[in-house]
């Protein structure tokens, strides 16, 4: 050692030695902790001799031997100075055979680690994307479901079922739910030829024949009576009290709150409709024009909102007995 400042002095530890030969050599720790790959931690427990931070005495011995490599000190004399202190043996721990046994280098294969990360990360993302579709699907059948169970949805049997439920006169067919839009236009002109084959017959009812045909029926005074238009007349009651027209604009206007079936007829007595539908949404309207008595029949009021007859609302009329409404229109009006 020609340098005096390279000497250990007989009062002077080891961390205070290599401190002041680090300084002489105008290096940092930082700088010195980089050369030897070390931390900053580590070196200024050296310099401080705080050896109780290496809890394995081998890796304190390896830091010294690079240290004193790097400050190109005697590594044998630093490492017996470090045993003095420490009271462990002034010996190496290993014996100088390097240069006698040739180790053969290692092969790139052997010094580079396998690395899991990657396959890792591949089975997180697919698991990830099975997860995230399974929860698509589960949603795309909660909707469906909710989709399906919408009133507007309902099968083709609960609709027959909900038509067969009500009462329906002889002779009515159970025509499908909300059947008016497809038959308006036809509806207008079988209405349009019924109205000009009924303007061939002259014949008008008068409350005196009504009140005539309620002495004579066997039901309760609160049952309504039909009168066809071709029955005997008190002309001069006719006159007096039929209405000043005799056409008639009827139209029905569904509620959505039930299922109804509605059939209109001539006459009670007739074996055909002139018009049969059932209503079940709201807004859906029954249209029909005649210059004839109108004989109407109503599953179940609760599914009409209103009813215009020649453009003027009018209540239905309240049956005492029954869901059944029936009753008969003549000139605009409901005759009783």
């Amino acid at each position: 050692m020609s340098n005096p400042t390279e000497e250990k002095r007989p009062d002077e530890k080891l961390g205070q030695f290599i401190a002041r030969v680090r300084e002489s050599r105008r290096m940092t720790v930082e700088e010195l902790a980089d050369a030897i790959k070390l931390g900053v931690q580590y070196i200024k427990a050296i310099e401080a001799d705080d050896w109780k931070v290496f809890p394995v005495a081998a890796y304190v011995r390896g830091y010294l031997r690079s240290i004193s490599n790097k400050l190109n000190l005697d590594a044998d004399e630093v490492l017996r100075a470090y045993s003095i202190e420490c009271g462990g043996t002034a010996e190496p721990v290993f014996e100088k055979s390097s240069s006698e046994i040739k180790l053969s280098p290692l092969k790139e294969g052997e010094i580079k680690k396998k690395s899991y990360a990657v396959p890792v990360v591949i089975l997180l993302l697919v698991l990830a994307f099975l997860v995230a579709s399974h929860f698509l699907d589960l949603e795309s059948i909660a909707l469906k479901q909710t989709q399906d169970s919408q009133p507007a949805e309902k099968t083709p049997a609960a609709q027959e079922e909900s038509v067969g439920s009500q009462e329906i006169p002889d002779g009515a067919e159970a025509v499908p739910v909300d059947s008016l839009a497809a038959a308006d236009s036809t509806a207008a002109k079988d209405s349009s030829a019924k109205d000009s084959s009924a303007k061939q017959s002259d014949a008008t009812v008068s409350q005196a024949v009504v009140d005539e045909a309620v002495k004579k029926s066997d039901l309760p005074a609160s049952a309504t009576i039909f009168i066809s238009s071709d029955s005997k007349k008190d002309e001069k009651a006719a006159d007096k009290d039929a209405p000043k027209t005799n056409k008639t604009n009827f139209v029905l206007i569904g509620s959505g709150e039930s299922l109804s079936w509605v059939g209109l007829k001539r006459r009670e007595d007739a074996n055909e409709f002139l018009k049969e539908a059932n209503i079940s949404r709201a807004g859906v309207r029954m249209v029909y024009n005649t210059s004839d008595t109108l004989c109407v029949t109503i599953g179940d009021p609760t599914a009409i909102a209103k009813m215009l007859l020649n453009g003027v609302e009018t209540p239905l009329p309240e049956m005492k007995f029954g869901r059944v409404t029936r009753f008969r229109v003549y000139g605009g009006k409901i005759v009783k």
